[in-house]
């Protein structure tokens, strides 16, 4: 699964949390829900990138902010270590606001990635991406145009 992929559902995720209490967000300050996880899997990502079975463990920190009006802000912070050296580490931190018309914007720095071992980073994703007509890109975001296998496999 891809790491956008993994963002997206731990937003879902998040989302079905106050989908279960959507009343307290007809209220006149936002609904707080925070959230944190870390678990050791096996990772299809780099299987299916690479061809390398490796288990990666991620730890991730969230808040969700829903407001009166539908509208959602939710920030995270999450890190991805393979048990495999050779695979660098993901990580990143960023915001993501959904407007009640479903439009969706990505702050901050969702991606990047640093060799094991005390190596250096190898990819910085920055700035903001809006989904909407049009989509709007600013910042650089090297991974959109990359072949994510020259980043990721040894």
């Amino acid at each position: 699964m891809h790491r956008t992929i993994r963002l997206a559902a731990a937003a879902m995720l998040a989302l079905g949390v106050v989908a279960s209490s959507a009343g307290a967000a007809l209220a006149a300050t936002p609904q707080i829900v925070h959230g944190s996880t870390r678990e050791t899997f096996p990772d299809d990502f780099i299987l299916d990138l690479c061809g390398i079975e490796t288990m990666t463990t991620v730890t991730e920190h969230w808040t969700l902010w829903t407001y009166a009006d539908g509208s959602q802000t939710f920030q995270t912070s999450r890190k991805y270590v393979p048990d495999d050296p050779r695979i660098p580490i993901e990580y990143g931190s960023g915001m993501s606001t959904f407007e009640p018309d479903g439009t969706q914007t990505v702050h901050g720095s969702p991606i990047r990635l640093r060799r094991q071992g005390g190596g250096g980073i190898i990819l910085r994703d920055a700035g903001y991406i809006r989904f909407g007509d049009p989509l709007t890109v600013h910042g650089p975001h090297p991974s959109l145009d990359l072949d994510l296998a020259e980043l990721y496999c040894p």
